[in-house]
């Protein structure tokens, strides 16, 4: 009975080893996830990440700390202050490849994607007046009233390079008698149901309560984006095709050609393998920590997460895509 009860015990423990037990045990050196201010949606998205990383390992090796943005957050994690980040996908693309305005040296090519979260979608609403070629016009002296957002903001950046692409800018409507109106979504909303503005954008979730508004209150529509913009957005900055889906917005009978701006969890080439395995294995299977943490994930599923990164992808997080038949 001794010798029964021993050799029950020795089994149970060698299962233990081979299974969660032996997880928490493993360590792990320090390291920093740079997330975003306090109050704002990317903390708590990192510290949920966080935390489930580190059930993984004996201790918490993993803190979350603020950081500086979209842009700030890949130079912190390439130049080595952190080790994991959040950024845009556009953001981190124009630091990977560096000697352009985001980032006037030589690329961090150290910097690599792990997962793709929560996106926010490019949405561009037009009075019911302005011709769905309007931007196309800027560059032979078509007028056009728009607001962009704060300077700074994804949204303006997303705008600006959407306007580049059609052989113009910010500077080009105004000459052409046009208005660009910059600052927060609230007054530039305001701007555009007392018809000072004809054409109001927002980079953020669908269904939001301005977009909502915005085309409830003036005879006005979502922009239908033409293809070769779209393609141009994706190949030069990392954007990723998505179609606004039909019903989306109260009169939407047909999907919506746009845009959605990828939220990257990104490290450097330098990072292991195994513990980027464990943190996209543990987003992965605990989707309501991570909607509990942050509500956009309400409309995210796990499978988004290899769509659509701007750089190179991490081995470690390849690995688990592919045991997942995500990715071949």
């Amino acid at each position: 009975m001794r010798l029964s009860k021993f050799l029950f015990t020795a089994a149970t423990g060698l299962l233990l080893v081979g299974g969660q037990g032996y997880a928490q045990d493993a360590e792990h050196k320090s390291a920093t996830f740079i997330s975003g201010g306090p109050t704002g949606t990317w903390f708590p998205t990192a510290t949920a990440i966080s935390e489930m990383v580190n059930e993984n390992y004996a201790g918490q090796p993993v803190s979350t700390i603020p950081g500086k943005g979209a842009i700030g957050n890949p130079l912190s994690v390439g130049s080595g202050k952190a080790d994991f980040g959040l950024s845009y996908g556009p953001f981190l693309l124009a630091i990977y490849n560096g000697n352009n305005p985001i980032l006037e040296q030589d690329g961090l090519k150290n910097l690599r994607a792990i997962a793709n979260v929560v996106p926010n979608t490019v949405q561009i609403v037009l009075a019911g007046d302005v011709d769905d070629n309007a931007f196309a016009s800027v560059k032979d002296g078509g007028e056009v009233r728009i607001g962009v957002g704060a300077k700074g903001s994804s949204n303006l950046f997303g705008i600006e390079r959407i306007m580049e692409e059609y052989g113009t800018d910010f500077a080009g409507i105004e000459a052409a008698g046009g208005t660009v109106m910059e600052g927060q979504q609230q007054g530039l909303l305001d701007a555009f149901l007392n018809r000072q503005i004809d054409i109001y954008s927002n980079t953020v979730g669908t269904r939001s309560s301005d977009l909502q508004q915005a085309l409830a209150a003036r005879d006005a529509r979502l922009f239908d984006m033409p293809e070769d913009i779209r393609d141009e957005m994706v190949n030069n900055w990392g954007y990723v095709k998505y179609d606004i889906p039909a019903g989306t917005y109260s009169g939407q009978d047909t999907p919506v050609k746009s845009l959605n701006l990828s939220t990257v969890v990104f490290t450097t080439a330098e990072m292991d393998d195994e513990i980027v395995y464990n943190m996209v294995k543990e987003m992965a299977e605990n989707r309501s920590r991570l909607i509990s943490a942050y509500g956009g994930f309400e409309n995210w599923q796990p499978d988004m997460m290899p769509i659509g990164h701007p750089i190179p992808t991490h081995p470690g997080a390849l690995r688990y895509f592919k045991e997942a038949g995500w990715v071949e």
